[in-house]
């Protein structure tokens, strides 16, 4: 029995198989260094850090945009803010509501993440060329909402 990880691909070259070895080099290249530097962080972590607005989010509305439960949601700012990434507290008109902003160690987790993104596109951008590669955006953007 070989190993799907030994010789020729395995499985089909359809779309989603295609977009999901493309994100695989985005969190290899984000994981290459991140736990030397950012110890803890999942690559879910980097996605949740980066959607968090400078002035923060009500948890509601972070859930809705990473397309998680509130509940889920909620244990992944908790463990953030254990770690020291986030922070969070409640609304003073509605104790319900609670506001997650991130830190300044949330920021230069953000940041490196981001870095580590440019450092992969810019290998996209020099393999398939500028126009190709800003095609391959455009097209991307004009099929996700």
């Amino acid at each position: 029995m070989t190993s799907v990880n030994d010789g020729p691909r395995v499985g089909s070259d359809h779309i989603a198989n295609l977009l999901g070895r493309a994100l695989g080099a985005i969190r290899a290249e984000i994981l290459a260094t991140a736990e030397q530097q950012y110890p803890g962080l999942r690559v879910s972590h980097y996605r949740l850090l980066d959607l968090i607005p400078p002035d923060g989010a009500r948890i509601t509305d972070l859930a809705e945009v990473a397309a998680m439960t509130k509940q889920g949601l909620g244990q992944h700012v908790d463990y953030l803010q254990k770690l020291g990434y986030t922070e969070s507290d409640r609304l003073r008109g509605d104790r319900r509501v609670r506001l997650v902003r991130r830190t300044p160690l949330g920021d230069e987790a953000v940041a490196f993440s981001r870095a580590a993104i440019a450092r992969v596109e810019s290998q996209w951008s020099d393999h398939l060329g500028p126009a190709r590669y800003q095609a391959l955006r455009q097209m991307l953007h004009d099929l996700t909402p």
